[in-house]
């Protein structure tokens, strides 16, 4: 089974932006990488820590979206990634929030990502690589809300 699915990552502790370009080259090895957006800084969501930087790519990955996420995991943890408090700071992090007319929801994985709607961090980046993007649940075409999200001038 084919997947198209959009993997969103981001950073927010030590050489960010090396360690998201690393991860990218990870994800290469396991799905086909279609687009990637430019990289965003973001303020962060949760305790006081440093800014992010988010982006996104476009992916096929021969699977399913659960195991998208294992591969995911696998790369979060090669990369560094210790898992503390919830929205705490991160080397990495790697979502899945969105799959081409996939709903996913188990006690593992909830695609499209549950939070999606009200993340411009998330949204700006995805709708770069997927533009007209749809939740598979209504229909409705994503927006990105407002927010404070501002290109950096990389690109993943």
């Amino acid at each position: 089974m084919s997947l198209r699915a959009v993997v969103g990552f981001g950073a927010n502790l030590g050489d960010r932006l090396g360690t998201m370009r690393a991860a990218l080259r990870e994800l290469g090895a396991v799905a086909r990488v279609e687009r990637t957006s430019r990289v965003y800084a973001t303020a962060p969501v949760g305790p006081p820590q440093p800014e992010y930087l988010n982006a996104a790519a476009l992916v096929v990955f021969e699977g399913t979206a659960e195991q998208l996420l294992d591969a995911l995991l696998g790369i979060e943890a090669r990369l560094g990634r210790v898992r503390g408090e919830r929205f705490g700071p991160r080397t990495i992090d790697l979502d899945v929030l969105w799959a081409d007319g996939v709903s996913v929801e188990t006690g593992r994985l909830v695609v499209p990502h549950p939070r999606l709607p009200e993340r411009a961090f998330a949204l700006a980046p995805m709708l770069e690589v997927a533009p007209g993007a749809t939740d598979p649940r209504t229909g409705r075409a994503y927006e990105v809300p407002a927010g404070e999200v501002r290109p950096t001038g990389d690109v993943l």
